[in-house]
């Protein structure tokens, strides 16, 4: 643990009728660990449904770019300016490479690790600024919360950490290595939170596919979530190419499962996966897809543009391969060096168009995502999320035009597209 010499105890005196503002960054495993925060508040705070109306704001960061640091470092300075009177926290991915300048500036109160997110009750009580900055926990330990505030759907955080080391990402050194929740923990989380009406679960983690407790693997998990009574759809969050086993693909026919698996490719040049130190191959990736898409499942990935060594001619040649993989969703990350990362300090730096290669990619997945549909007969199951609109089981998001507002599930069978690519459901009923 480290301290600032100014750090007075934080077991001190709660403040009542105090309201905290939570700003998340990032993925959905942060979105599980703001939750958390919000379950640990012990009733002595308040949530604040906007910056202008708390006492206190706590921004849970995303590191896993050089603009997601950017992004919560700004946030931070922003709401100090605006809101002097605000104790300002800090906590996420980026409280360790961080923090520390910030606190250092005065532009935060307090910077917290993800391990120590439970005390966050007695972080807020701190009258001086603090630092407390430990390693991940060995042993997986998460509150079994029974509400979302602020949502229809519930993210279970099944794992912590990864055990990959590829050579642009630096997320594995503030999640730790790969540790998985007890899957009972896991299990009784979700049927209590059925009984309070949640019925779409989303599974995630640093790397969800990984998990493995007491031999149970992701996909057993998924099959013992789906026979909860009220769990009417499970969703997987990202999973590498290796783990898409057998148990998996045979999952995908199961009627409470997402119709959709996002796995994470990175890039289908094998000379880029080999510099990235990724333990996928195009070939192999193409005919796991293909397996896949057979079903009649949506594929989503990950593709970094710009990796050094990526020369015309392999970006060219990764793009043509691109057009061969049955994929309908792409998250496009421009490549951002990493401090203390194997590739930010590679040579052959990309100095071309980097912003053309990545608008080239996105249009071509689109088109992609709209021949799907073009050619799927399955009406869309869809959990309105807010403003009329939610993800049906492809992943994609639906909207619904009406008045007034809907809730709970519908079905559209027929829909068509806008002029943005945006899905517009034509009619709709309820189920």
């Amino acid at each position: 643990m480290e301290q600032s010499p100014a750090m007075n105890d934080l077991g001190g005196a709660q403040n009542t009728a105090k309201r905290v503002f939570f700003k998340t960054f990032g993925c959905r495993t942060n979105l599980f660990d703001t939750q958390s925060m919000i379950a640990s508040l012990d009733g002595f705070w308040e949530r604040a449904s906007a910056e202008a109306e708390a006492n206190a704001i706590v921004i849970n960061s995303c590191s896993v770019t050089n603009a997601a640091d950017s992004a919560a470092r700004n946030y931070a300075r922003k709401i100090r300016r605006e809101y002097p009177a605000a104790k300002v926290l800090f906590t996420g991915c980026g409280a360790a490479n961080q923090g520390a300048a910030l606190l250092k500036n005065g532009e935060i109160h307090g910077v917290f690790s993800h391990a120590e997110k439970q005390k966050i009750a007695r972080f807020l009580s701190s009258d001086a600024p603090f630092s407390v900055l430990t390693p991940p926990a060995a042993m997986l330990n998460e509150p079994a919360f029974t509400t979302f505030e602020g949502k229809t759907r519930a993210f279970i955080k099944v794992q912590e950490g990864c055990d990959f080391s590829c050579s642009y990402c630096s997320i594995w050194r503030a999640r730790g290595r790969a540790r998985s929740r007890a899957a009972s923990e896991i299990l009784d989380q979700i049927a209590r939170l059925a009984d309070r009406g949640f019925s779409e679960f989303i599974l995630t983690g640093t790397n969800t596919g990984a998990y493995n407790f007491d031999g149970l693997n992701l996909a057993n998990l998924a099959a013992k979530i789906g026979n909860i009574n009220g769990v009417r759809r499970v969703r997987l969050g990202s999973v590498e190419p290796l783990q898409v086993n057998s148990d998996l693909i045979d999952l995908l026919d199961a009627p409470f499962m997402e119709k959709h698996l996002h796995i994470a490719l990175q890039h289908t040049s094998d000379i880029i996966l080999e510099k990235m130190e990724r333990r996928n191959r195009y070939e192999t990736d193409l005919i796991l897809l293909e397996k896949i898409a057979n079903k009649n499942c949506a594929i989503g990935t990950d593709f970094i543009v710009g990796f050094p060594s990526e020369s015309e001619d392999i970006f060219n040649d990764a793009f043509l391969r691109l057009k061969n993989l049955p994929l309908t969703h792409i998250h496009i990350f421009k490549f951002s060096p990493r401090s203390g990362t194997k590739a930010a300090n590679m040579k052959d730096r990309v100095s071309g168009d980097v912003m053309k290669r990545r608008d080239m990619i996105s249009a071509l997945i689109a088109e992609k995502r709209k021949e799907f549909y073009l050619r799927n007969s399955t009406p869309l199951k869809i959990l309105i999320e807010n403003n009329n609109s939610g993800l049906d089981q492809f992943f994609s998001r639906v909207k619904i035009k009406c008045d007034p507002e809907i809730a709970g599930w519908v079905e559209v069978a027929k829909y068509n597209f806008d002029d943005l690519g945006s899905l517009i459901a034509k009619d709709f009923y309820a189920i």
